[in-house]
């Protein structure tokens, strides 16, 4: 039994990742990987949990959200002022 702990993916790299993960697009050691960093970073949880229930409200609406970098760069930015 392999009881050796991974080591945790920075908020940098999970926050990279959001979309990837919301949309099921990550491979699976990537989408496991921001699943835990999730899970246990009380910085992270409320990012992902507002671009989830977003994009679930764009999808309930019938809309497509469309990945834009421009977008996620100014959405990143705003939230890191916000701290």
């Amino acid at each position: 039994m392999n009881t050796k702990k991974r080591e945790m993916i920075s908020c940098q790299d999970a926050v990279e990742k959001v979309y990837e993960y919301l949309d099921g697009e990550l491979e699976v050691d990537w989408n496991d990987k921001v699943r835990e960093h999730i899970e246990v970073c009380k910085r992270c949880y409320p990012y992902f949990d507002f671009e989830r229930n977003f994009l679930d409200h764009i999808r309930s609406k019938g809309l497509r959200a469309e990945h834009s970098e421009e977008l996620e760069r100014k959405v990143r930015d705003m939230l890191r002022e916000l701290g």
